[in-house]
């Protein structure tokens, strides 16, 4: 792994611009949101802090199951115990925490307030930016 990426924090590569739901938005609110911001999943909190988890996959099993998508709220449906990271995490630790999880997304958070998210997208694009040309990474 590049030397720089290694010293590199979490909070460097994040998304501070986190689109959230609350726990009582209706699954078809959900979906149109996930479709209008091109994202497949988005956190549900409260007071700033994550309690849950929704993505396209949950719609999808709802859909799977009949259900009427106006009627199921997040709080419904959602992944709660959300696994997060602090701000001052390091890039490889979150990079550890998406692979081992096999999760997409890993909310960030500083006092246990959400400040930001990364994706694997969000690490793969560091990885690109911060690897000079034809270096392996190890």
């Amino acid at each position: 792994m590049a030397q720089n990426l290694k010293s590199m924090k979490v909070s460097e590569v994040m998304t501070r611009s986190v689109v959230c739901t609350c726990p009582n938005t209706s699954a078809h609110d959900i979906l149109k949101k996930l479709n209008s911001s091109n994202i497949s999943g988005m956190l549900v909190v409260e007071d700033n802090t994550v309690i849950g988890l929704v993505s396209g996959s949950d719609i999808l099993q709802l859909s799977i199951q009949g259900k009427n998508l106006k009627s199921p709220l997040s709080q419904e449906f959602m992944t709660r115990n959300v696994i997060t990271a602090e701000q001052d995490s390091s890039v490889p630790s979150v990079m550890k925490a998406l692979i081992d999880n096999q999760i997409n997304r890993l909310p960030i958070i500083h006092q246990g307030k959400l400040v930001g998210i990364v994706t694997r997208h969000d690490l793969l694009k560091c990885i690109f930016d911060t690897t000079p040309e034809f270096t392996l990474i190890s």
